[in-house]
């Protein structure tokens, strides 16, 4: 995790961020009153980078978050095929055509649809009281959305914390309670692991979730449901939390198949 040593960077400043981060995404939303400062650079991976930012004296919340989507994202995206069946029936027969031969066309769909998909699966998780980040504002390639830390430090990883033996249960718990949200609002994360679980306020906080199924349109979802709870189980086995991860997924898919969640 990359972090800023000297103080602020402001609106003028942003040249020593990354190439291609998407200035005039951060610029936009500066633009717009929603934020004064990008702060720090959070993180960054192959898709995205993310951004601490500042917000206007008196807000509710001094800092957001603003994830910035790499232009080459839709190169990734292309390749994800199981991720995108589902999110076909949004889209113009066109688009589909392009997204499939990879045309310059194709790529900028896909970019959007990843990009739009993210914002709208954090407002419905937001809504139905998931810990995920709340979205703000929406740009083309970028999303402006809760932040979970403080002026010191971003919420640490689920990974690279060492839990007590009476926190692990709980927060294992706490996990699977949002994992039952999403499935309630047809969500299978997808992509779900230590390294996608924040911990702050002593709670979990699920982030990045572009790539989240529609568990009715996606014949996948319940294979990647199964994935994602053996994921996580296998990191909370170390503290001593023993689970079937099948037993709970075929569950979880049961009561939900019967609308029981």
């Amino acid at each position: 995790m990359q972090q800023m040593q000297n103080g602020e960077l402001d609106c003028c400043g942003l040249a020593p961020l990354e190439t291609g981060c998407g200035i005039g995404e951060l610029d936009r939303f500066i633009d717009r009153g929603l934020i004064t400062v990008v702060d720090a650079p959070l993180t960054s991976g192959k898709e995205a980078a993310v951004y601490r930012c500042r917000t206007p004296r008196g807000c509710e919340h001094p800092f957001l978050a603003a994830k910035v989507y790499h232009e080459h994202a839709a190169s990734g995206f292309r390749r994800n095929v199981t991720y995108f069946e589902g999110r076909e029936r949004n889209l113009k027969a066109r688009s589909v055509r392009a997204i499939r031969s990879g045309s310059a066309f194709g790529r900028e769909a896909l970019a959007s649809v990843w990009v739009s998909a993210e914002y709208e699966v954090l407002s419905r998780l937001s809504d139905a009281g998931a810990d995920t980040p709340r979205p703000v504002a929406l740009e083309s390639r970028a999303i402006l959305m809760e932040y979970f830390g403080d002026g010191r430090r971003p919420a640490p990883q689920l990974h690279s914390e060492a839990l007590r033996a009476e926190d692990a249960g709980r927060i294992w718990r706490q996990i699977l309670e949002n994992i039952e949200i999403f499935l309630g609002e047809d969500l299978v994360h997808g992509d779900l692991s230590p390294y996608n679980i924040l911990l702050w306020d002593g709670r979990p906080r699920i982030i990045d979730v572009p790539q989240a199924v529609d568990a009715r349109f996606n014949h996948s979802a319940f294979e990647l449901l199964c994935r994602d709870i053996e994921n996580v189980a296998s990191f909370f086995a170390k503290d001593g939390v023993h689970v079937s991860a099948t037993d709970i997924a075929f569950d979880l898919w049961d009561r939900y198949r019967r609308a029981r969640l």
